[in-house]
């Protein structure tokens, strides 16, 4: 457990560990109340064991605060470490610590010699722009070997001298360490004992920066892809409930952020990025210093791809409301023969099951609802494991032009119009369903086709009966959806119902035949139903309907569209009057008997 989370541990036991902490204190009004934080007699000192800040105290007459891990190491007499090692041990909380290989013994180096950094060395580090102040604080020493000139970075911590840095002044590739010393992190005697927020930099000079400009700072000791210092500075981390990682922006250190981000935990670190710059210093030389409030803010965490906030997609919920200039819906929509039915939309994401009695024309009709989606813009591919594609493009010829038989100049404008907006999945047998989602997720990157047809369930590697059938269609169904969802695109799956003691009423979403879980994981369930009555008889009556029975993500959730049918072109209309309807448009038709 990381400090925050040991933090909030804390705060949900606040009451018995301020009584734990703190024994001869009373309990007044939400709060657990003494002297001070050694728990002398009096009322100065607070702490909140319920409401809002539950889980913090305050001395009142010291201005000293904090949370309960604050409180455990101050009444203690604990460092920050050591109060979290403590706590750990008392509750019996998880130690996150990697394992780590056997350590070294490390040397203590001897102090360098020189003196602190003057002339070159100063000069040097004032060019980056950093402030004698800065300097003097990190007790960089000057050092002047065969008459060249070293700025060494002595690693100090608590009160030791466990490491150095030698740069040459005027060769970047002249640079050691000590021999044999500890890798530690640089900038330990500079941070405060109760800092909860630190950044974490590439080198010495970017965590010379960040410090002047006012955060607390550390430098890895050995460049991005060396790592040993998490190893040696682990306990003194710990105490850390924010990370900032500065690293260079480059391929080196964007790789190693990664790897120290999921080694100190991910929860608790951000990536810091200084604008097309390389690192800090660059940008502290070239840009207004406030500039580094803003990367800070804009530190980005690492959290995982699935997790989203709902803000993320608010441009698409607004545009719900007010789709955007000459739309009326967001979404492709049911058209029919010139009519616009915008109560029914496909949108990216789902999946529609379509139902109805062998012979009621679903497929012919979906066929059709395809074309209207092509009048959109949107692109198709069709599986029917039942029909040849000679078939499945004569019918489609028919429905676009509206004539029985076009001639062929008309087939060849009606071949041109729909050349890059559909296309098959030529199997004319059952398909496996891993190849067919495979090929489907081809065509939508490489083509950006949105709009899948699967006509029918029956047709692929999916048991209709006998044992495991139900658990096959289930999970048939998860991993159709799941395509869907994961590839924004849409999914129209035709399902057979089961045999009715007749079939002069439509079939209902209950009457899908196999598992439920085929209607339950749809989004959307539209059966189609034929009055199947002899030519001429009863004209001025619908020739069938279409009845949504479940839209999960529409303002209607069922409705009847009662449909008019063309037979000779093969075209449905809400029309009474039947009259076809070109999709395509051709001014030069030559009539043929």
């Amino acid at each position: 457990m990381n400090i925050a989370e040991i933090s909030a541990f804390l705060a949900g036991r606040a009451q018995d560990v301020a009584e734990y902490l703190l024994e001869n204190g009373k309990k007044s009004s939400g709060e657990w109340r003494v002297g001070s934080v050694n728990g002398e007699a009096g009322q100065s000192l607070a702490v909140r064991i319920s409401g809002s800040k539950k889980g913090t105290w305050k001395d009142f007459n010291t201005g000293d605060g904090g949370d309960l891990v604050d409180l455990w190491a101050a009444r203690r007499c604990l460092s920050m470490g050591e109060a979290l090692r403590e706590i750990k041990a008392y509750f019996n909380l998880p130690d996150d610590k990697p394992l780590a290989e056997k350590r070294q013994n490390y040397r203590r180096p001897e102090k360098p010699k020189g003196h602190l950094a003057r002339e070159g060395a100063l000069d040097w580090l004032m060019q980056r722009g950093l402030s004698v102040q800065t300097i003097e604080q990190f007790k960089v020493v000057e050092q002047v070997r065969d008459g060249k000139t070293y700025a060494v970075f002595p690693y100090l911590r608590d009160g030791e001298y466990i490491n150095g840095k030698y740069r040459n002044i005027n060769d970047k590739k002249d640079m050691r360490q000590e021999g044999g010393a500890e890798p530690c992190l640089f900038g330990w005697h500079l941070i405060e004992p109760r800092t909860r927020k630190v950044a974490i930099c590439e080198g010495e000079i970017d965590a010379m920066t960040m410090h002047q400009l006012g955060y607390a700072a550390l430098s890895v000791n050995a460049g991005a892809g060396n790592h040993q210092w998490i190893d040696c500075d682990w306990e003194r981390l710990e105490r850390f409930g924010e990370i900032l990682l500065c690293y260079d922006n480059d391929e080196a250190g964007q790789k190693g952020v990664r790897e120290v981000a999921n080694r100190l935990g991910l929860t608790r670190c951000r990536i810091v990025t200084f604008g097309q710059y390389k690192d800090a210093n660059e940008a502290f030389q070239k840009e207004e210093p406030s500039w580094f409030a803003h990367w800070i803010a804009c530190a980005k965490t690492f959290d995982p791809e699935e997790l989203r906030q709902l803000s993320d997609f608010w441009g698409e919920v607004k545009a719900s409301f007010w789709p955007a200039e000459g739309r009326q819906t967001l979404h492709p929509t049911l058209k029919l023969a010139g009519a616009d039915c915008d109560w029914l939309e496909f949108r990216p994401g789902e999946v529609t099951v379509w139902t109805g009695y062998n012979g009621h024309g679903k497929s012919l009709l979906l066929n059709q609802i395809l074309i209207g989606l092509m009048v959109q813009e949107e692109r198709a591919c069709v599986f029917s494991g039942e029909m040849l594609p000679v078939h499945q493009g004569k019918r489609m010829a028919k429905q676009l032009t509206g004539i029985d038989r076009p001639s062929p100049a008309y087939l060849d404008v009606a071949q041109a119009w729909i050349q890059d907006k559909i296309w098959l999945f030529n199997l004319t047998e059952a398909a496996k369903l891993a190849r067919l989602l495979e090929v489907f997720k081809y065509g939508y990157k490489r083509y950006g086709i949105r709009h899948f047809v699967i006509d029918s369930l029956m047709m692929l590697d999916v048991p209709e009966d006998g044992s495991g059938a139900m658990s096959a269609q289930k999970e048939a169904m998860r991993q159709i959806a799941t395509f869907a969802r994961s590839n924004h695109v849409h999914i129209h799956l035709v399902a057979h119902p089961r045999k009715g003691q007749d079939e002069k009423k439509g079939p209902g979403k209950l009457d899908v035949s196999g598992s439920s879980k085929i209607t339950d994981a749809a989004d959307n369930v539209i059966s189609v139903w034929a009055d199947l009555k002899e030519d001429g008889e009863r004209m001025d009556e619908p020739d069938g309907k279409l009845e949504l029975h479940k839209q999960r993500n529409g303002e209607i959730q069922s409705k009847k569209l009662w449909l008019y049918f063309n037979r000779s072109c093969q075209q449905y209309s809400v029309n009474k009057h039947r009259q076809p309807y070109q999709y395509v448009k051709f001014s030069c038709q030559e009539e043929y008997a």
